[in-house]
């Protein structure tokens, strides 16, 4: 059930590899609490590159042989979001912190905008799962507005090729790739979530199960934490 807006607004950082199904479950966590802003620097860094500009052609290189964004570039790209929104809002951070210099600093920077970490969820679930879940993904192109497929879901394959379009795969999807971008998340994001079980605001949850059942696990969280 959606919250009815009374519900303590809450700062949460979702984490997690790639491939764990956080945009999916951000999306779910922001229609059942609208307090909730989402600022997903995946995101904002993907609409830098295709609008290329000077900072999106400087992270484009970075991002397709797997790595990270530099720190600076994130914290200026998180800045940036925070500094549009009103304090009563609630934020979901996606795909920050990554390193833990970007953690050590969260803090500070949630604090020049009056706000404090709640809560931090790691979703989890197997390299080998990660390599085939994003592996397989695809985007629809040449048929009206680009929408997502994936190669274990023959309707979608079928719905692309009867709109006239055809399945192509992005740079950071191929099986290399991933396995880069996953050695990238254990050596630095890792340490990460070790920092934040100490502060005593990690919070586990099994995501190999359906998109409903982890957003749901998440959501019991939330409530907790909210109080």
């Amino acid at each position: 059930m959606a919250d009815s807006g009374t519900t303590r607004a809450l700062n949460v950082v979702l984490i997690g590899p790639p491939g764990a199904g956080k945009s999916t479950i951000a999306e779910e966590l922001i229609h059942q609490r609208p307090s909730f802003v989402l600022i997903s620097t995946g995101q904002l860094l993907r609409a830098e590159i295709k609008a290329r500009t000077r900072l999106g052609r400087a992270v484009a290189p970075l991002l397709d042989q797997g790595d990270l964004a530099p720190d600076s570039v994130m914290d200026r790209v998180l800045r940036a979001s925070l500094e549009t929104l009103d304090t009563h809002q609630g934020i979901l951070l996606d795909g920050y912190p990554r390193t833990m210099r970007q953690a050590l600093g969260l803090s500070m920077t949630l604090a020049d905008f009056g706000r404090t970490l709640d809560a931090v969820v790691a979703l989890e679930v197997s390299d080998d799962e990660v390599v085939r879940r994003l592996s397989g993904r695809r985007i629809c192109e040449g048929a009206g507005e680009p929408f997502p497929v994936h190669v274990d879901d023959l309707a979608s394959m079928l719905r692309c090729r009867e709109r006239g379009g055809h399945p192509v795969q992005r740079d950071d999807d191929r099986p290399e790739v991933v396995r880069q971008r996953l050695a990238v998340y254990h050596h630095q994001t890792k340490p990460v979530l070790a920092f934040y079980e100490r502060e005593g605001l990690l919070h586990r949850i099994d995501a190999s199960g359906t998109p409903a059942e982890v957003a749901r696990n998440a959501l019991k969280i939330l409530s907790e934490v909210a109080g």
